[in-house]
């Protein structure tokens, strides 16, 4: 279902481009020839690349992404502007607003307009592109009542790295040496570990360089919804498990800082385990960190005791205006919250799914220091 309606969305987004931008061609036939075959050529690249990306070799998929994700970020924002442009248009035919230059030279008016989109597009992906491949690091720093070794825990949280052909092995190298900078007690990771298959991850020996990662009581994961995709979830499991990751499916671990980890199967699973039944055996004299991929019914933490919620998912909407969107549909979209006793944290992810641009949003890697308070 969700293929169906990127195909659906997307084509429509598509059409409506390529009508308002072949009505700013001139008339020669070869000319308006050569802009059909370009655009939906690149069209075809991005469709190419999202249903059979990973069955191509990995410099031909890492192509195929770098075109076709930026062609459909492009096609997005194109639009996005064109739709404000046609709503000018229809103000102007009731109001008479746009000046004479405009009005007596409409077409040169139309082209000149075209130019300065095309161009203001051209500078959001350089940007966003800029802000994806330079993450930041997120501090929060929390105070807790329950006893913590030495008064204190550094958790570094990640989310949402897509690994595949286009999020590689070369940027999982990036997020670990930031990881290690951070002398982190703990690291944590809240899912979507892989965006769909395992043979990206095998082939960029993905394993061995997780192994890489430096923390004093070890790693800690759960699934995401991204690792149901591919019908290979089992052997993607196998495989994180394989790199010392604790991958936690519907269960709880005891930290070797004395923290207890519960961690849940993604909501994807209709069949998960309710938290009040997940979390039976948990000590609540002890500190309890919950990993929830997506932050819903945020109340079932608060009801069961624990002390901070971390998830991811939401990627803060990506790209603007998707931030506009997930903070309509979550209650805690993007950042730090608190419910009673409970501390809740959502980021925006390391990585992303599909296009690599950041517009409006960030990658991150989130530094927690928590405290006794």
């Amino acid at each position: 279902m969700f293929f169906i309606i990127v195909l659906g969305v997307t084509l429509s987004i598509n059409s409506y481009v390529f009508l308002r931008g072949w009505q700013l061609m001139p008339p020669s036939f070869i000319v308006r020839i050569l802009y059909t075959v370009a655009f939906w050529g690149m069209t075809s690249v991005f469709f190419l690349r999202m249903y059979k990306g990973d069955v191509f070799s990995p410099s031909l998929s890492l192509l195929l992404s770098e075109v076709g994700f930026t062609w459909l970020t492009a096609v997005i924002y194109l639009a996005m502007f064109a739709l404000v442009i046609d709503l000018l248009r229809i103000t102007n035919h009731f109001t008479g607003f746009f000046p004479l230059a405009v009005t007596t030279n409409p077409i040169v008016a139309a082209r000149l307009t075209g130019a300065a989109v095309v161009l203001a597009v051209s500078s959001l992906l350089v940007h966003g592109y800029y802000k994806f491949n330079n993450p930041q690091v997120t501090r929060l720093e929390i105070n807790i009542e329950k006893p913590l070794q030495e008064n204190a825990l550094r958790i570094v949280l990640i989310s949402d790295i897509h690994l595949s052909s286009y999020i590689n092995g070369e940027h999982l190298d990036k997020y670990v040496t930031m990881i290690n900078k951070e002398e982190p007690d703990l690291v944590l990771i809240a899912g979507d570990i892989a965006d769909r298959n395992l043979k990206p991850l095998e082939e960029w020996d993905i394993s061995e360089r997780f192994k890489r990662i430096k923390s004093r009581y070890g790693v800690y994961a759960i699934s995401g919804n991204h690792e149901f995709y591919g019908g290979e979830r089992e052997k993607i499991y196998n495989y994180i498990r394989s790199s010392g990751i604790n991958l936690l499916v519907d269960s709880v671990a005891m930290a070797a800082g004395g923290v207890q980890i519960v961690g849940r199967d993604d909501r994807t699973n209709r069949n998960r385990l309710p938290l009040d039944q997940l979390m039976e055996g948990v000590d609540h004299k002890l500190p309890v960190v919950l990993l929830d991929h997506q932050p819903f019914g945020l109340e079932e933490a608060q009801h069961n005791g624990v002390d901070l919620q971390l998830s991811g998912h939401t990627h803060n909407g990506q790209f603007w205006p998707g931030n506009l969107i997930v903070n309509a549909m979550y209650e805690i979209a993007y950042g730090y919250g608190r419910k009673g006793n409970t501390h809740y944290f959502v980021t925006s992810g390391i990585g992303l799914w599909g296009p690599k641009f950041r517009i409006g949003t960030v990658s991150e890697i989130v530094v927690i220091d928590m405290k006794n308070g």
